[in-house]
């Protein structure tokens, strides 16, 4: 082992020697430090890597190729088909924009640049999916003694595109009691989309967690369901996994959609799959099915038109505005946590939170009056 300085470049460089596995000895150099404790600290910890048996040729390998192999290795197919498309779009992120880099050879600078490159035409909400699973990557193979520094440091990835979701769109109570007395008005099993909104609304489950419903799943004595699978309607046709570990719940619901429920099972033929939310041909509906009622039924109302996602948000804002508890919202919605739920109901929150000043101030005015009179 040693460290020197190029009385030309006065950049500091280290030789070590050590033995391979298959007996022989080779050495490894790396150069380019400004200091002499900068190199000494590198030597030091290629040699643990060496004692351990590491393979210190995999920092030469290219990043794209490294996360390519990674994702098949250690995602691929653990949740989700949607997780896996959201990860594929990042490791083919990695192969458009670092294209020839080793896994060694990846900045900071390098990897904000990409960062901020795409950031010009996504919103953050895409960068951040993209730089997520980067960084779950980079994470791994600083762990497995591949690299030692960490080019995900603090990276921003604030997008300059507004999300479609900005301003999301959600009904205020007078509007869903409107909507609630035209579903009831013509609720038929034929109709399964008007169950599928009632359902929404009363538990703020996503789509595909709905149509995963099965009769098991409800317990009509506690008046609860567990919500633990969901439908994949775009791939397989089939059950699969729930968003995320957080996303198995068991939820209460309101006795009115507890009968709703009952009524809907007694005139309902068996099915193979034992789904709530079948037809009477035991057929599944479609999400544009959905869509296409509820916006109908809105255009009829005389309301803002939405899609069967703005049910749950509208579900969530109602729990907000009465004021139940943030962490109870979370919950009940199966978020991963509740920065979730503040990040994504915030302008919610901002108004109950001027709302709520304005109360405070109310309440030391009657103070200050009390103690006048």
């Amino acid at each position: 082992m040693s460290v020197n300085q190029d009385k030309k470049t006065k950049l500091w460089y280290y030789r070590l020697s050590y033995k391979k596995r298959n007996g022989k000895y080779s050495t490894k150099n790396e150069s380019g430090f400004k200091t002499k404790k900068e190199a000494a600290l590198a030597e030091s910890q290629m040699a643990i890597l060496l004692n351990k048996g590491n393979d210190i040729t995999a920092s030469e390998r290219l990043f794209p190729v490294h996360m390519r192999e990674w994702y098949e290795i250690y995602r691929k197919g653990k949740n989700s088909l949607d997780n896996d498309r959201d990860i594929d779009r990042s490791v083919r992120f990695a192969e458009e924009h670092f294209a020839g880099v080793k896994m060694k050879d990846l900045t900071r600078s390098m990897y904000q640049q990409a960062l901020n490159e795409y950031a010009e035409n996504h919103s953050t909400a895409s960068v951040k999916k993209r730089h997520t699973y980067m960084r779950a990557c980079i994470r791994d193979a600083i762990e497995d003694g591949i690299i030692f520094k960490d080019p995900t440091y603090r990276a921003q990835t604030k997008g300059k595109i507004p999300p479609k979701n900005e301003n999301l769109k959600f009904l205020s109570e007078f509007e869903v009691k409107r909507l609630t007395r035209e579903l009831l008005s013509d609720l038929k099993p034929r109709f399964i989309s008007r169950y599928i909104i009632l359902f929404g609304l009363a538990t703020g489950a996503r789509f595909a967690e709905i149509l995963g419903m099965t009769w098991d799943c409800i317990n009509f004595k506690n008046r609860t369901i567990t919500i633990n699978k969901t439908w994949d309607y775009q791939d397989t046709k089939d059950f699969g996994n729930t968003k995320n570990y957080w996303s198995k719940r068991t939820i209460t619901i309101d006795d009115q959609t507890c009968k709703i429920l009952e009524q809907l099972k007694k005139k309902q033929t068996s099915n193979i799959k034992n789904l709530v939310f079948v037809n009477t041909k035991s057929e599944l509906v479609s999400n544009n099915a959905v869509n296409k009622c509820l916006k109908g039924l809105c255009r009829k109302l005389n309301m803002q038109e939405m899609t069967c996602h703005s049910l749950r948000h509208t579900h969530a804002s109602l729990l907000i505005y009465r004021g139940i508890n943030i962490k109870y919202v979370s919950k009940r919605l199966g978020h991963k946590n509740i920065v979730t739920t503040l990040q994504t109901y915030s302008h919610i929150l901002d108004e109950m939170e001027q709302k709520e000043s304005r109360q405070v101030d109310d309440m030391m005015s009657q103070i200050y009056k009390s103690n006048a009179k």
